[in-house]
């Protein structure tokens, strides 16, 4: 947010910012400008309505009791064409339009915000998700658990955490070269993904080993049910892009909130030993 005084240069200030505005409502970005004008010359009163938010001349206090929704909505998008607006309320174009130069300028910023949006989408992406299968990894999945905990709380739900172990991975992965165990991991995580609910979360905590939290729980009986759709999927035949098929064991343990714990650490550590046990005894446990 930035905020223009009243001096000789204002005009080429609401030219820069509104180059900027351009710039910023063609890239879907929440730009805007309040203009604080003490006082206000008539001839600019009556031209400019700037950011469809703040009349000049007329104190900064009163814009929001100002209920021109729709004109905001309507004159921003007309923004990105670089029209201005006169006090009126109906756009103004001018018949040269932008210059040469300034259309240039628009173009640079464009691509250059363009550019730092799409960096920081694929870093953000990096630093929540792994690299290989696109899950979840540890980070993310504390945030969806903190978000998980507070809907509980809201409705009185449960959710469960599912500690997912392959059995046998470390055999495909000696025999046939790590890239056949990363094939194996891609297709184990889409198959994970096709077992649970778009409110569902599942992360890759390194290795074979997975993690689902599996949100809105009514009734105990629910998250056993998802529990075995996750074992046979997990165990059905996975055919290599070198031809060979394989098939995993897989090893599943429950924990569920708020009944066997409230924090993410407890809950992962209850169901990592719900998950030993279920390998010691080739059953799926819940504690």
């Amino acid at each position: 947010m930035s905020r223009l005084g009243s001096h000789p240069d204002r005009v080429n200030q609401l030219e820069r910012w509104c180059l900027m505005l351009c710039v910023g409502l063609s890239l879907g970005l929440g730009v805007f400008v309040l203009i604080n004008v003490v006082p206000a010359e008539p001839s600019m009163a009556t031209l400019w309505t700037v950011c469809a938010l703040v009349l000049i001349g007329i104190p900064l206090a009163l814009w929001r009791q100002l209920k021109v929704a729709r004109l905001q909505r309507d004159q921003a998008l007309a923004l990105a064409g670089a029209g201005v607006w006169p006090s009126s309320g109906k756009l103004y174009q001018p018949e040269s339009g932008l210059s040469e130069c300034a259309a240039r300028r628009v173009q640079v910023l464009q691509a250059e915000i363009a550019e730092l949006s799409s960096r920081e989408r694929a870093l953000k992406v990096q630093a929540q998700h792994d690299g290989l299968t696109g899950l979840a990894n540890r980070y993310l999945l504390k945030d969806r658990f903190e978000f998980a905990v507070e809907r509980a709380k809201r409705s009185g739900k449960s959710f469960a955490l599912l500690m997912v172990d392959l059995n046998g991975f470390k055999a495909i992965n000696d025999q046939h070269g790590h890239a056949a165990g990363d094939e194996v991991l891609v297709v184990i995580a889409q198959r994970l993904l096709g077992s649970v609910r778009a409110s569902d979360t599942v992360a890759r905590l390194g290795g074979d080993e997975f993690v689902l939290l599996v949100d809105s729980i009514e009734h105990p009986h629910e998250i056993l049910h998802i529990g075995e759709k996750l074992y046979d999927r997990l165990t059905a035949p996975i055919t290599l892009s070198i031809g060979v098929v394989e098939k995993l064991g897989a090893s599943i343990g429950l924990a569920l909130y708020p009944d066997e714990g409230l924090g993410l650490d407890d809950l992962l550590q209850l169901a990592d030993q719900a998950m030993y046990e279920c390998k010691s005894t080739g059953l799926m446990s819940l504690h």
